[in-house]
C-alpha cells in the first residue's frame, strides 16, 4: 500500500508511455489519496475508459444504468439510487467538486457526456467523512482524461433512432511542462411519443451543447497548476395540452464550472493541495399559448456555489498518512419561486488517518466537521478496516455517518400552484407567508400549531458495509460480495398545515420519516482468455419505513381491495419505499479479437417490480396493481477498427424493444446507433 502512497505525495509528470510498466488500477475517491482498486476499504467500483468506449453511450444516464448495483430513477430527470437510496443522496462529482442544479432532489444525468471522461468511480455507503453533504448513499466521482499524448485528436459523429444526432471532437496536446485537453460536444433528439392520441410528446426535442478545457502546467520544485472549465447548455421544446387549448413550452438550462488547483509538494514527506471551484446553475422556463403566443407561466431559477479548500497530506511513517484540511463555502439562490435571492455559508474540518500496523490489516479512520449557517453543525465520522488474510483474498469492513442538509426548497421555497390553488412554503419563509396568507382571508382553519414548523435538521444515517473478494486462478475468475444496512433518521417530508378557502392545502416540511436500507451485493468476473470477459453480477434490497411498520405492528394500517372490501395489512403485503425493486442485476460478455480489431460487447440488466403508485390511497405500496412488472433490458454494441485512423461502432439498446407507454414513459423501444469516429495523432509531431 505505502509504497503507492508514497506516490501520492509526488504531483502528476509527463509520463513515456512507451516505457511504462502495466500497474493496477487506481482509485481516489474513496480516502482522497491514490490507492490501488483492490487496497480500498471500502465498497469501490470502476468503470475505465475502455468499458465506457465499447459500452456505446453517448449519456451518461445511458452508461451508469448498465452497472452493477446502480439503478436508475425517473423523477424530474434520470437520477442514480445507490443501495436503495433516492437521487437526493448521491453526490455527483466532477474531479472531486460537487455538481449542481438538482431539480426536486434530482441531478438530471443526461445533462452529461461521456466524452473525455477517463474513468468513473463509485464509492457506495456513506461519504460525509470526505465530502460533507449528500454523500450519505455513496459518491460518483466523473474524472477527465489528462493530457499524455504529444498530439492527438479525436472526432466523432454518431446517428440515432429518434432523430437523435451527437457530433463533436476532442484533442489533448502535451508539450514539455504545459498540457491542454478541448472538448465540445453538440447533442441533439427530436424525441418521441408514446402515446400519439394524448397531445404533447413524451419526451421533447433537445438541444445540447458542452465545451471544456483542461490545462495543466508542471512547475518548477515539484508541484503541478491545474485549470479545469466547463459551460454547458440544453433547450428543449415540448407542448401540452392545458384544458383542452394547446401549449407550446420551452426550457434553456445553463450550467458552467471554473476549478484551479495548485499541488505543492512542501517537503519529501508533506504535500499541500489548494483548491477554488466555482459554479452556476441557471434555468428559464417559458410556456405560451400556441394559438396567439400568449404567456400563461414563467419561471427563472439560479443557483450559485463557491468554496475554498486546503489540504495537507503528512507521510508520518512509512505505514502513516495523515490528511487535514478545511474550507469555506458559500451558495446563493434566487428565482421567481423564492422571493428574491437567498445565501448560506459554511465552513468544514476533516481528518483522515490511513495506517498499516501489519502487512495483513490496513485502517483507515477519519471525520468530518460540518458548520452552517441555516442548521445545526454536523459531526461525521467513518471507520474502515481492510484485512489481507491471503494474497488473493481481501475482506472488508466499514461504519461511517452521513448527511444530508436540507436543502434550498425546503428552507426558502414559496410557491402556489396557479391552477390547482395549494401553495407550498419552506420553514424559514413559512411565517410570514401564513401571516400573509390569513391577512388576506385565505385560510379557512391551521390543521397544526404553526410553531411546530421549526429549523430543519439534516437527514442523517449510520451505515455498516462488510465483504470482500477472492481471486482465483491468477485473477482470471473473482468474485467479490457485499452486505449493507442502512439506517437513516429524521428524512424530511412534506405535510398539509393549513386549508384554505378555496379548500387547497398549504404545505411545509417536517423532519418525520425514520426508514431503512439493507441488501447484498454480489459481482462474478470471468476471463477464460485474454479476450473474453464475463461479468455477472446480483443485488437483494429491502427497504422499509418505520414508522409504517410500526403502524402495521399495531393494526392502524388497512388497505382496499378491488371490490372495496378493507382489510388489515400484514408485513408480508407491505412493498417497502416506492421505485425500489428487491431483485436486481446485470451480465455483460465482451469479447475482442485483437488482428481484425473487432469488439463484441451484449450487456443485459434486469429488474424485479418496483411500486409506483398508491391505488388504495394508504400511502404504502400493498397490491399487485401498484407495481411496475419485472423486466430485463438487451443491449449490443459491435466495434471494428478500420485501419489506423477510423473506429466503426453500432448496435442497439433495449434490443427486444420492451415498451411500456403507461408504466415506462422513459423507455421509448429499441433504439439503433451508429458512431464513427475519426483519430489523428501525428506519429512525430513537433
Amino acid at each position: 500500500m505505502f509504497s503507492l502512497l508514497l506516490l501520492v505525495l509526488l504531483p502528476q509528470v509527463v509520463i513515456d508511455t512507451s516505457r511504462a510498466v502495466p500497474l493496477p488500477p487506481v482509485v481516489v475517491t474513496a480516502t482522497r489519496s491514490t490507492r490501488a482498486l483492490s487496497e480500498v476499504p471500502v465498497p469501490v467500483q470502476l468503470v475505465p475508459a475502455e468499458a465506457i468506449r465499447q459500452s456505446g453511450t453517448a449519456r451518461l444516464s445511458d452508461l451508469l444504468a448498465e452497472q452493477p448495483g446502480l439503478l436508475l430513477f425517473e423523477d424530474h430527470g434520470t437520477g442514480l439510487m445507490i443501495q436503495g437510496f433516492e437521487p437526493d443522496y448521491t453526490l455527483l462529482l466532477l474531479d472531486g467538486e460537487p455538481i449542481i442544479g438538482r431539480t426536486a432532489g434530482t441531478l438530471d444525468l443526461d445533462r452529461f457526456t461521456v466524452q473525455g471522461l477517463d474513468r468513473i468511480e463509485v464509492v457506495r455507503g456513506p461519504t460525509s467523512s470526505l465530502y460533507g453533504s449528500e454523500a450519505l448513499a455513496g459518491v460518483v466521482n466523473l474524472i477527465r482524461r489528462q493530457p499524455a499524448a504529444p498530439l492527438a485528436t479525436q472526432l466523432h459523429a454518431r446517428m440515432e433512432t429518434h432523430g437523435t444526432y451527437q457530433l463533436g471532437t476532442t484533442t489533448e496536446l502535451r508539450r514539455g511542462r504545459l498540457g491542454a485537453s478541448l472538448l465540445f460536444d453538440h447533442y441533439r433528439t427530436e424525441g418521441y411519443d408514446l402515446a400519439p392520441d394524448v397531445f404533447g410528446p413524451t419526451a421533447p426535442s433537445l438541444r445540447d451543447y458542452t465545451a471544456d478545457v483542461y490545462l495543466t502546467w508542471d512547475l518548477p520544485r515539484r508541484s503541478l497548476l491545474t485549470l479545469a472549465i466547463r459551460h454547458h447548455q440544453q433547450r428543449r421544446q415540448s407542448a401540452f395540452a392545458l384544458n383542452g387549448t394547446p401549449h407550446d413550452e420551452a426550457y434553456r438550462q445553463t450550467d458552467w464550472s471554473l476549478h484551479p488547483r495548485l499541488q505543492q509538494q512542501l517537503t519529501p514527506r508533506l504535500r499541500l493541495d489548494a483548491e477554488l471551484y466555482l459554479t452556476g446553475y441557471e434555468t428559464r422556463t417559458r410556456m405560451t399559448r400556441q394559438e396567439d403566443g400568449l404567456l400563461y407561466y414563467a419561471d427563472r431559477f439560479a443557483q450559485a456555489y463557491r468554496k475554498l479548500e486546503l489540504r495537507l497530506q503528512q507521510l508520518l511513517t512509512d505505514h502513516q498518512l495523515l490528511t487535514f484540511g478545511g474550507g469555506a463555502v458559500q451558495e446563493a439562490l434566487e428565482g421567481d419561486r423564492y422571493a428574491g435571492r437567498v445565501t448560506a455559508r459554511s465552513g468544514f474540518l476533516l481528518l483522515q488517518h490511513e495506517w498499516a500496523p501489519r502487512s495483513w490489516l490496513e485502517v483507515v479512520s477519519g471525520f468530518r466537521f460540518d458548520m452552517h449557517s441555516d442548521y445545526a453543525s454536523r459531526f461525521s465520522p467513518r471507520l474502515a478496516v481492510l484485512v489481507r488474510p491471503a494474497t488473493s483474498y481481501r475482506l472488508r469492513a466499514s461504519i461511517g455517518s452521513g448527511f444530508k442538509a436540507p436543502d434550498f426548497r425546503q428552507r426558502y421555497l414559496v410557491f402556489t400552484n396557479a391552477v390547482a390553488g395549494y401553495s407550498v412554503l419552506g420553514v424559514t419563509r413559512f411565517r410570514e407567508e401564513l401571516a400573509r396568507l390569513q391577512a388576506e382571508g385565505q385560510i379557512a382553519q391551521l390543521l397544526i400549531d404553526p410553531d411546530r414548523v421549526a429549523t430543519l435538521r439534516p437527514e442523517s444515517s449510520v451505515a455498516l458495509n462488510v465483504g470482500g473478494e477472492a481471486a482465483w486462478l491468477d485473477g482470471a475468475l473473482t468474485l467479490s460480495l457485499n452486505l449493507f444496512h442502512n439506517e437513516v433518521r429524521d428524512l424530511i417530508d412534506t405535510q398539509p398545515v393549513a386549508q384554505k378557502t378555496n379548500q387547497a392545502f398549504v404545505y411545509s416540511y417536517f423532519n418525520l420519516e425514520r426508514i431503512y436500507t439493507r441488501g447484498l451485493e454480489v459481482a462474478l468476473t470471468a476471463r477464460p482468455q485474454a479476450a473474453l470477459t464475463l461479468s455477472l453480477s446480483y443485488q437483494y434490497l429491502e427497504t422499509a419505513d418505520r414508522d409504517v411498520l410500526d403502524a402495521i405492528r399495531a393494526g392502524r394500517l388497512f388497505g382496499r381491495t378491488a371490490s372495496g372490501r378493507d382489510y388489515r395489512l400484514r408485513r408480508s403485503d407491505y412493498g417497502g419505499l416506492f421505485g425500489r425493486s428487491r431483485h436486481s442485476g446485470t451480465i455483460h460478455l465482451r469479447w475482442q479479437a485483437a488482428p481484425p480489431g473487432l469488439t463484441v460487447a451484449l450487456r443485459g440488466v434486469w429488474r424485479s417490480r418496483y411500486g409506483y403508485r398508491d391505488v388504495d390511497g394508504n400511502g404504502v405500496v400493498n397490491r399487485a396493481d401498484e407495481y411496475v412488472p419485472g423486466y430485463t433490458l438487451w443491449h449490443l454494441t459491435l466495434g471494428r477498427k478500420l485501419g489506423r485512423y477510423l473506429e466503426l461502432q453500432g448496435g442497439a439498446f433495449n434490443l427486444l424493444d420492451l415498451r411500456r407507454p403507461a408504466l415506462m414513459p422513459f423507455q421509448p423501444g429499441r433504439r439503433w446507433f451508429l458512431t464513427l469516429t475519426f483519430h489523428i495523432q501525428p506519429r512525430n509531431p513537433k
